[in-house]
C-alpha cells in the first residue's frame, strides 16, 4: 500500500472504495478472493471479476452457502472476503459464522455494507442495528467500523493482514463524510483521538464519528470541551482508550448507528463497570423494532443522531454531572 493510495478517499460511495481497497490489496496478496451473495452488482463486483476473473465468486441467494464456502477456501490458504448487505451477512448466516468460521478461527473478512439504517426505504428487514451485538459475542471474531473513506480503505488491508475472522461493518450508498484530512493511522485494536477536553469523552464509531466531531465543535462554542474518540474497533476494544477518557473526564457519552444494547455502548459499559470509574450515557437506537420507512437523513433524525440533537444530550449529561459533583 504506497503512500499515494491510502489518500483520503471520500470520492465515492462506501461500496465503491471497499472494492477499489480490495482491487488493491488483491494486486499485493494474490490469495485474496471476493465471494458476494447475488448483490454483486450493487458492490461492484463486476469491477474485480474483469482484473480477476478467476478470484470473484457468485453465491446467489444464498448467505449461509456463501460463508461455508468462505470457511472451505480459507481452510486451503485463500482469504476470502465475503460481502453483502449487513443484515444478510450477519443474521442470516449467523451459525455459519459461529461453526464454520469463528470455532475455527478461519481466515475468512466477512464485509457488511448498508449497516444501520442506511436502507432506511427498505424497512426493518433491511436494517442491520443488532449485527455488532451479535459478533461481540462470538470468540475470536474481530469487529472493525471504520469512520470515513480513508479509514475504511485502510480497513480493508488490515483484515487482509490478520489472521483470523473479521468482521467489516460498512455504510450505505452514500457518500462518507471526510473524517480525515490528512493520511489516517489505522491499527485494529487502537482507538483515535480526533479531538480533546476534559468536560466530556464522546466515543463514536462508524458513521457517528463526523457527527461527534461536528458536535464537539458546536459545544465548543458554549465552552464545553469534549474529546471525542474514534473507536474504529469494537472488538478487540480498547480498554486504555475507555479507561483514560472515563478517568480524566468522569462523563463518557457512547454513539452509535445500532441498538442501544449490545453494541458499543455496551462494550464500554463493561469497562467502566468492570474498573468502578466515571458515569456513562449510551445514544444510538432505542431497543425496539422500528416501523419507520424513510430516507436514511429521515432515520437519524429520527432516532436524534444529528449533530444538533448529540449537542442538547452531551449538555444535559455534563450539567447533571457537574450538579453532582
Amino acid at each position: 500500500m504506497t503512500s499515494q493510495s491510502i489518500k483520503d478517499r471520500s470520492g465515492g460511495s462506501y461500496r465503491s472504495i471497499f472494492m477499489d481497497a480490495l482491487i488493491d490489496a488483491a494486486e499485493e496478496t494474490p490469495e485474496i478472493l471476493l465471494l458476494v451473495a447475488d448483490l454483486g452488482r450493487a458492490m461492484g463486483a463486476s469491477r474485480f471479476s474483469t482484473l480477476f476473473p478467476d478470484r470473484c465468486f457468485q453465491l446467489g441467494i444464498a448467505e449461509q452457502n456463501l460463508i461455508g464456502v468462505a470457511a472451505g477456501m480459507a481452510s486451503c490458504g485463500k482469504i476470502p472476503f465475503a460481502a453483502t448487505f449487513a443484515p444478510f451477512a450477519t443474521m442470516r448466516c449467523l451459525e455459519q459464522i459461529r461453526d464454520d468460521v469463528a470455532y475455527m478461527s478461519l481466515n475468512v473478512k466477512i464485509v457488511g455494507t448498508d449497516s444501520g439504517v442506511s436502507l432506511g426505504t427498505l424497512g426493518t428487514t433491511h436494517y442491520a442495528i443488532e449485527d455488532i451485538g451479535l459478533l461481540r459475542s462470538i470468540p475470536n471474531m474481530v469487529i472493525l467500523s471504520p469512520a470515513d473513506g480513508a479509514e475504511l480503505y485502510q480497513a480493508v488491508f488490515a483484515a487482509a493482514k490478520h489472521k483470523g475472522p473479521v468482521y467489516i461493518r460498512v455504510g450505505g450508498s452514500q457518500q462518507p463524510a471526510a473524517v480525515y484530512q490528512e493520511n489516517c493511522n489505522f491499527t485494529i485494536g487502537r482507538a483515535v483521538t480526533l479531538t480533546q477536553g476534559n468536560d466530556a469523552a464522546i466515543i463514536a464509531t462508524g458513521t457517528m464519528v463526523e457527527r461527534a466531531v461536528q458536535a464537539a465543535e458546536i459545544l465548543l462554542r458554549g465552552n464545553i470541551r469534549v474529546r471525542v474518540v474514534n473507536m474504529h474497533t469494537i472488538k478487540p476494544l480498547d480498554d486504555e482508550a475507555v479507561l483514560k477518557a472515563a478517568t480524566e473526564t468522569g462523563a463518557v457519552v457512547t454513539i452509535e448507528e445500532h441498538n442501544i444494547v449490545g453494541g458499543l455502548g455496551t462494550a464500554v459499559a463493561d469497562v467502566m463497570a468492570q474498573n468502578g470509574v466515571g458515569r456513562l450515557l449510551k445514544l444510538g437506537l432505542p431497543d425496539q423494532f422500528s416501523h419507520k420507512i424513510a430516507p436514511y437523513s429521515d432515520m437519524l433524525a429520527r432516532y436524534g443522531l444529528n449533530p444538533e440533537e448529540i449537542v442538547v444530550n452531551v449538555e444535559n449529561f455534563v450539567c447533571k454531572r457537574r450538579a453532582q459533583i
